[in-house]
C-alpha cells in the first residue's frame, strides 16, 4: 500500500510518528510504503518526514517502531546515539536538501553502550570515541531516582537534540525560521512506547 505524504510541519510529522508508534504498541501495523509501487516512486527522489538519530542497537528499528515505510524516515544510527560532525552533516542534508521538517533524537532503554560505559568497560580502537558523551550523560544522572543507565540515555537524547537545534548555521537558522522542529524522545523496549522528553 502506498501512502501519499502531504507536506507536513515538524510537529505534524511528530504526530504521524507517534500515531504509528501507537499502532506498533497495539500490534496493529499498517506497514505503509512497503510495496513495489512505493519503491519505484522513490527512484526520482525522497522527501522523508523525519530524520531520526538513534542507537545502532538492532532492537531499536525506527521504521518498525513508528510503522513507517520506504522513503518515510531518514535514519542515522550509531552506538549510543552519539552526535558527530558526520551525523550533523547528514542531518543538515536532510533538512536543507530533502526538506525534512522533523529531527528526532531517540534514546532507548537497556542501551548496551551506556551500560558498558557505566561499568567502566574497556573501549579500544574507534569504540573509545563513543565513551566521552556517554560518560558525561552518566555523570549528570548519577544518583537520580530510577535506572541510572536509562536516565543517562534520556539525558543524552535531550543534550544531543539541543546540540542539533543550536548547530549553526544550517539547522539553527531553520529552527529559528520555524522550518524544522527538533525533539528528544525515548523508546522503552519493554512496552514499545516512544515518549517525548
Amino acid at each position: 500500500m502506498t501512502v501519499t505524504k502531504p507536506r507536513l510541519s515538524g510537529r505534524e510529522a511528530l504526530e504521524v510518528l507517534l500515531t504509528g508508534n501507537q499502532r506498533f504498541v497495539r500490534g496493529q501495523l499498517e506497514h505503509p510504503n512497503h510495496c513495489n509501487e512505493s519503491r519505484k516512486k522513490l527512484l526520482d527522489g525522497q522527501e522523508p518526514i523525519a530524520a531520526i538519530l538513534t542507537c545502532g542497537d538492532s532492537r531499536v528499528p525506527p521504521v518498525d517502531i513508528f510503522d513507517q515505510g520506504l522513503g518515510d524516515l531518514f535514519v542515522l544510527r550509531v552506538g549510543g546515539g552519539v552526535i558527530s560532525d558526520h551525523m550533523l552533516g547528514s542531518i543538515e542534508y536532510a533538512v536543507a536538501h530533502l526538506h525534512t521538517p522533523l529531527v528526532m533524537v531517540m534514546g532507548h532503554s537497556s542501551c548496551g553502550a551506556i551500560n558498558a560505559a557505566s561499568r567502566g568497560a574497556k573501549a579500544y580502537g574507534h569504540m573509545a570515541t563513543l565513551i566521552p558523551p556517554l560518560a558525561t550523560a552518566l555523570k549528570h544522572t548519577m544518583g537520580l531516582e530510577g535506572n541510572w543507565c536509562d536516565n543517562a540515555s534520556k539525558e543524552l537524547a535531550r543534550t544531543t537534540a539541543k546540540k542539533i537545534a543550536e548547530s549553526e548555521p544550517v539547522i539553527a537558522d531553520m529552527v529559528a525560521a520555524g522550518k524544522v522542529f527538533v525533539v528528544a524522545t525515548y523508546y522503552d523496549m519493554a512496552t514499545g512506547v516512544v515518549s517525548v522528553l
